[in-house]
């Protein structure tokens, strides 16, 4: 009798165990998506969306999700004009700024469904939101980042008797930088002016200009027209390809570049220089959005699904955070003890704990349609 009860017990735990594994794996596959997408997306962010697409359907077998290197944004623009609906990817990545230049907005891509930004939205600093955000509407969800910092190369810098405390403004700069252009006999200019950081230059002094004023759009360009001149005449910027600097205005691509620089070199990062003691140091550029063109019924939930991955998968964001390929807008990525490892050829705070600093303190800007204007103008100079 005893060996009955102890038979049927079992059974009816193998039966319970058995129920519970077929119920957990059926809503194991029913919470599976399937679909197919394509998204069209940067190159600094092309390894880590690619890496993330694999990894997303191994999870999700029954769902084709395809991401292509955007070359430009022509073939696009000429799809929506003629309706093409099969050849409009269904998300791309872009920032506010080409959002407007290339008139997505007047087309009515404004994603209407701000769910996911608004479940998320704590996860993004407030100036980042603010950037997609148009009323009831937004221009996508946050994915990179762009915070501005001051790198200096500091052995350089003190072999000219000068320690980085001693730049907190742009008179700083231009006393020291003058100094140095002297002392080196016309060899460095100390600010580097070419190609993203003459463009990360421009930006933020845009920004501190609207930051420090109400001017209207074409008095602010004067304004940073005139910064830029007062730099070149006074030998502050490095306008040559290979010509000779010791700091820049610049992003993690910065960091990236310098953690590649073989000879012995110390840099460190710190925040802008401002345009007045004491005035605001934190600023950010442009960042991409993850904006969705194309999307219906068969594929909605995928979207969803997929950019819910994208934004919130910080283990695999972080290694190309840290080589400096991607950063990521989701500021708990930045919650991991791992950004303040040392990094190949900097002193100091890890150019990342200052760069996440950065993204978290920025501020919004004010007048957002004022900057794109007079930021499309100085940069088509």
């Amino acid at each position: 009798m005893k060996n009955k009860i102890k038979y049927f017990v079992l059974f009816l735990c193998i039966s319970i165990i058995g129920i519970v594994s077929i119920n957990l794996f059926q809503t194991n596959k029913e919470q599976q998506v399937k679909g197919s997408i394509k998204l069209l997306v940067n190159e600094d962010s092309y390894d880590y969306l690619a890496e993330s697409a694999n990894n997303f359907m191994k999870q999700n077998d029954k769902t084709t999700i395809i991401i292509e290197k955007a070359e430009n944004y022509d073939d696009v623009l000429e799809n929506i004009n003629e309706n093409s609906k099969t050849k409009i990817p269904n998300i791309i990545q872009i920032d506010r700024f080409n959002f407007q230049k290339l008139k997505f907005n007047d087309e009515g891509y404004y994603n209407t469904q701000d769910k996911l930004l608004d479940d998320y939205i704590k996860n993004f600093s407030k100036y980042r939101v603010a950037q997609v955000k148009y009323d009831d509407k937004s221009a996508g969800i946050p994915l990179t980042s762009r915070p501005l910092a001051l790198y200096i190369r500091e052995d350089m810098l003190k072999d000219y008797g000068y320690q980085r405390d001693s730049i907190n403004t742009w008179d700083d700069i231009i006393r020291i930088g003058q100094d140095i252009y002297t002392k080196s006999n016309g060899k460095i200019s100390i600010i580097n002016a070419t190609g993203q950081d003459y463009e990360d230059l421009v930006d933020l002094l845009t920004m501190e200009m609207l930051n420090d004023s109400e001017k209207n759009a074409g008095e602010i360009e004067l304004q940073v027209q005139a910064m830029i001149k007062k730099l070149e005449d006074n030998n502050i910027l490095n306008l040559k390809d290979g010509g000779e600097f010791l700091a820049r205005i610049s992003s993690n691509n910065a960091m990236r570049e310098i953690i590649g620089i073989d000879e012995k070199c110390e840099w460190s990062i710190g925040s802008v220089p401002s345009i007045k003691p004491g005035g605001n140091k934190f600023f950010a550029a442009e960042g991409d959005n993850l904006l969705v063109l194309n999307q219906n019924k068969d594929n909605e939930k995928l979207i969803e699904r997929f950019i819910t991955y994208i934004i919130t998968n910080n283990d695999e964001a972080l290694k190309y955070v840290q080589d400096g390929t991607f950063f990521s807008s989701y500021l708990y990525t930045y919650n991991n003890k791992e950004i303040e490892n040392p990094v190949k050829n900097f002193i100091g705070q890890s150019p990342l704990v200052v760069l996440s600093n950065i993204e978290e303190k920025a501020p919004e800007i004010t007048d957002y349609d004022k900057y794109v204007k007079v930021k499309q103008k100085l940069i088509n100079q």
